[in-house]
């Protein structure tokens, strides 16, 4: 059954059409069930959204026209404005302070609109469809209840530091079933308190949902007595052939039991089922465990995140300290398909050495082009995606086709993210099968990004080049890795990063 609806209003870029625009976000958000403080902010951000297209978007003295459509799922409401007009640039809009302490009633609306994107929209994200236009996306949670609201205290109480072991026993590991989303996140609850990034599997129903649609595939170890003890996910990333491995705990009771092992086993399983060419994962880097863990699954370092995980989270058993910065963490891959398929690379001269090393370490073939000329070599708009995420604190660049429109768009977002919405740490992907890679490279090294890795089918025509740029501060000194070439890609990056200066 499709749970999901969509509807669709189309309207000139006239102003005096504000208020049509404002009814159907109102409606929109009234049945995706939001408070009414919650529908009062996303609609003053729609607004702000609507009066930039209409006043920005556009000639004064043209006619055009702009879209909304809107989105229902049993977990979001989604909010898209597309448009064919001129790149939509936020720096335009006032700057807004918040006025501490006043009723959202008693506010001005001016500015308030991006102020509301950044701090009350869950996703935020922004496409450049090259000649088919552009598209904001404003993606709200629907009010469902946590782990907290759905079982009472002395179940979700923390696991004891020293918890004792469980007695020896059988366990079954297998796919989620849709009645067991609480107790998955009742066992995150309990072994990270609140701490935890990833904020969905503190909501059963987003747990039980991702796994019906296949955008999650979760497996679950059982105890004799039935109890969900362990979890271990792959999350789809896009419609790419690749899946992040993740959202993995076990009860302390039932630890050092190769139970993470079996799970990740079937796992794998699992991806090659579904036809999936690799998994990836991104352990931390404030310890080794996690590591070591996913590195004795046979995945190879082939780049680092700085700064990918904010502060807040806490490893019980592991680690008790608070982080002294945001976590930054190494990216591991593994194909699943044997052999792994050959690829085409456009690597930057500067770094292909490095590029061609990660190759190797991967057991991959791949084929290193040298472009005609160190030039975009592109004809006409490109295609971007930008998006931001907002309980992480970070934004990601997405370059799927390169344009000569490439640099500014890359240029805008970085400074979007990094002034409007307050990202921490950007990270852009540039497509390696496209050879004007090696020259949009440069561009964004002259920008402040520096190299951050490869992400092996992690774009729709092949491998990406992964870049970073870094709005906090990160003391590279607190950086632990386990692998020793992931040790000298620690020192490739570091390096990298200290030749250039962000402008």
């Amino acid at each position: 059954m499709n749970l999901t609806t969509h509807s669709e209003l189309k309207l000139p870029n006239d102003l005096r059409y504000l208020g049509i625009a404002r009814n159907y976000v109102s409606e929109l958000a009234n049945l995706a069930g939001l408070t009414q403080m919650d529908a009062d902010k996303f609609v003053l951000a729609a607004d702000e959204a609507c009066t930039n297209t209409i006043e920005h978007a556009f000639e004064s003295d043209e006619k055009g026209m702009f879209i909304l459509h809107g989105e229902i799922t049993p977990t979001t409401l989604t909010l898209s404005i597309q448009d064919q007009g001129m790149p939509f640039d936020p720096t335009l809009a006032p700057v807004y302070l918040h006025p501490d302490g006043k009723d959202i009633s008693e506010i001005s609306a001016s500015g308030l609109g991006l102020f509301l994107m950044r701090q009350v929209v869950d996703e935020l994200q922004w496409i450049n469809h090259g000649r088919e236009g552009k598209e904001l996306r404003l993606v709200k949670y629907r009010p469902q209840k946590d782990i907290t609201e759905e079982l009472p205290p002395s179940e979700i109480a923390p696991y004891l530091e020293d918890e004792p072991l469980a007695p020896p026993q059988e366990y079954t590991i297998r796919r989620l079933r849709p009645e067991e989303g609480i107790r998955v996140s009742q066992c995150i609850y309990r072994t990270y308190g609140a701490t935890y990034p990833n904020e969905d599997l503190y909501y059963p129903e987003r747990i039980t949902l991702m796994n019906e649609t296949g955008e999650m595939i979760s497996a679950v170890t059982l105890d004799e007595s039935g109890n969900v003890v362990g979890h271990y996910a792959l999350k789809s990333i896009g419609p790419e052939p690749v899946m992040e491995s993740g959202q993995a705990v076990v009860a302390p009771a039932h630890r050092s039991r190769k139970l993470m092992e079996r799970m990740r086993t079937f796992l794998e399983e699992e991806g090659k089922r579904v036809g999936l060419v690799g998994i990836f994962g991104e352990p931390v880097t404030s310890h080794t465990f996690s590591q070591r863990t996913i590195e004795s699954f046979g995945s190879c370092p082939c780049g680092l995140s700085l700064g990918l995980v904010p502060r807040s989270i806490n490893f019980k058993k592991i680690c008790s300290e608070p982080l002294a910065q945001r976590e930054s963490c190494m990216l591991y891959f593994k194909y699943l398909a044997t052999p792994p398929p050959k690829t085409t690379v456009y690597a930057p001269m500067q770094h292909q050495e490095i590029i061609g090393r990660v190759y190797k370490m991967l057991g991959a073939s791949a084929e290193f082009l040298t472009p005609s000329s160190l030039t975009l070599q592109a004809d006409g708009p490109g295609r971007v995606t930008v998006s931001f995420s907002r309980s992480f604190g970070f934004g990601v660049i997405q370059v799927q086709k390169i344009g000569t429109d490439t640099p500014a768009e890359i240029a805008r977002a970085r400074h979007d993210l990094c002034e409007l919405t307050g990202a921490e740490v950007v990270y852009l992907e540039l497509p390696l099968a496209q050879a004007g890679t090696p020259a949009l490279c440069s561009i964004a090294e002259e920008k402040g990004f520096f190299i951050s890795g490869i992400g092996p089918h992690f774009a729709s025509d092949g491998d990406v080049l992964r870049l970073q740029y870094l709005n906090a501060e990160i003391d590279m000194r607190r950086i632990q890795i386990y692998n020793a070439f992931g040790k000298e890609l620690l020192a490739y990056i570091e390096k990298e990063k200290s030749k250039f200066s962000p402008t």
